[in-house]
C-alpha cells in the first residue's frame, strides 16, 4: 500500500500534514536508541513498504527510519502509533512529567512530533496514528494493512508489552521482522520487557530473539 492508500484507509482521505500550522515548534529530536543497527538493517534487508512504530515520542526513531528509507530510494511509509500522552513512567516521576509539556492540563507532545516531521521534510514518508496500541492494531487489521517491519517502543510493564506483542503479531506479514526496544537479558531498567518478549517467543515456538545494545529482534515464520 502507498502512503495515499494508507491515508484513505486510516484517515478517511484526510492527510494530517495537509495544513501544517504556521507557528511550528522548534526542532526537538529527544530520543533513546533512535539510531540503532537493527533499524538500519531492517531497512536494508527488508526494503519495507510499511514500517509501524509503536511508541513514537517526539519522532526521532521514526524520522531515522524515514530518512534511511529515503536514502535507499525505498518508497515506503512509517506509520507512527502513539497516544502522545506519555506512559506511566512520565506520570509517576515528577522530572519525567515535565517532558509531557502540558498545556491547559493536557500533554502537547503531538505538536512537537508534527513539527519535527515537517521541519525534517519527511511528511511524505510518515503517517501518524494517534491511538493507543491495541486499538491501532485493530484498525490496521480491519483495514487490511500488513507491516513488513514493526518497531515496538511503548509501555515497559510486562503485561503491557505482552498485550502489544499479541495485538501486533497478526499485523506483521509472514516473514516480517519484529524489533522491540528496552530488551536486556541482564535485567536492565525494564526487566518486564525482556520477560514479556521471551515469554511471547516461547509461546509462539520461536527461537530466542537476537539482541544488541538495548533492542532485540525476531522473525515471523513464513507461511
Amino acid at each position: 500500500m502507498t502512503r495515499q492508500d494508507l491515508i484513505a484507509a486510516l484517515w478517511h482521505g484526510r492527510d494530517p500534514f495537509a495544513d501544517p500550522p504556521t507557528d511550528l515548534r522548534a526542532l526537538d529530536l529527544q530520543g533513546w536508541r533512535s539510531v540503532h543497527p537493527y533499524l538500519d538493517e531492517a531497512v536494508d534487508e527488508f526494503r519495507p513498504a510499511i514500517v509501524v512504530e509503536i511508541g513514537t515520542w517526539k519522532g526521532a526513531s521514526t524520522l531515522h527510519l524515514a530518512r534511511t528509507m529515503a536514502e535507499r530510494d525505498i518508497p515506503g511509509t512509517v506509520i507512527a502509533v502513539d497516544t502522545w500522552l506519555g506512559a506511566v513512567d512520565h506520570w509517576a516521576d515528577e522530572s519525567l512529567f515535565a517532558e509531557l509539556a502540558t498545556e491547559h492540563g493536557f500533554p502537547s507532545l503531538y505538536r512537537t512530533f508534527l513539527a519535527n516531521v515537517v521541519r525534517e521534510g519527511m511528511t511524505g514518508r510518515v503517517l501518524p496514528l494517534p491511538l493507543d496500541s491495541v486499538n491501532a492494531a485493530e484498525l490496521l487489521r480491519l483495514r487490511g494493512v500488513s507491516a513488513d517491519v514493526i518497531h515496538l517502543d511503548a509501555g515497559h510493564e510486562e503485561a503491557s508489552v505482552a498485550a502489544d506483542l499479541r495485538a501486533w503479531w497478526p499485523v506483521l506479514r509472514p516473514g516480517g521482522l519484529f524489533i522491540a526496544d528496552d530488551y536486556d537479558r541482564l535485567g536492565g531498567r525494564f526487566p518486564g520487557v525482556t520477560r514479556a518478549v521471551d515469554g511471547f517467543c516461547a509461546e509462539m515456538g520461536l527461537p530466542p530473539p537476537w539482541s544488541l545494545r538495548g533492542k532485540c529482534k525476531f522473525l515471523k515464520p513464513s507461511e
